[in-house]
């Protein structure tokens, strides 16, 4: 058993506000790729709205997640300073970034993170090219099934990653549910 805690952190909207949209196929669609017409909708809205059932999402409405408007990227300062918290005591905490965005996209978050973060070295990052919250909530088993953690802290914007995490895994798990409300950042903690 390891004496660590397993600390989970979120990307888009739990350590930064960042711009990048999802495509939703639609014959409505306002933009064009490859003569076929989408509408950008922000992840935080897709969760808000139900799409038409002429409309679709495929592999290719995430092509704007497969790097990251370092530029346009804005930091969400409470949850970078914990991640600087945990990150200064590696003896303690084994830190992992876990994100739906591909694995192509680390080069550009960790040029952003460098900005905001003052020690990267022990920084764990995973690139899911996956938006299914499943599929976090599987490499999250893999990763607890490697190391026999005691306990495990998760920073997540997602209601289903919350709601969902403790039901299944057999470790006590911290959530932090970070809500961004405008310019208002809220989290919230179940334990």
């Amino acid at each position: 058993m390891k004496n660590k805690e397993l600390i989970i952190f979120d990307f888009d909207y739990t350590l930064a506000k960042t711009i990048e949209s999802i495509w939703v196929w639609s014959p409505r669609g306002t933009r064009l790729y490859k003569n076929k017409p989408y509408i950008p909708v922000h992840p935080s809205m897709l969760s808000k709205q139900k799409i038409g059932d002429d409309e679709e999402i495929n592999d290719d409405s995430f092509k704007e997640f497969y790097s990251l408007n370092v530029n346009r990227s804005k930091p969400i300062k409470l949850t970078n300073f914990l991640l600087n918290y945990y990150l200064g005591m590696p003896e303690e905490y084994d830190v992992y970034i876990l994100t739906a965005r591909p694995e192509s996209a680390k080069e550009d978050i960790m040029c952003f993170l460098k900005d905001h973060v003052a020690d990267l070295t022990n920084l764990n990052f995973i690139g899911l090219q996956n938006s299914k919250p499943q599929a976090k909530i599987d490499i999250i088993k893999n990763i607890l099934l490697e190391n026999n953690y005691l306990h495990m802290s998760l920073y997540e914007d997602n209601d289903y990653m919350i709601n969902n995490i403790s039901q299944q895994i057999e470790i006590p798990v911290s959530k932090y549910h970070i809500k961004s409300l405008g310019k208002e950042l809220r989290i919230s903690c179940y334990e």
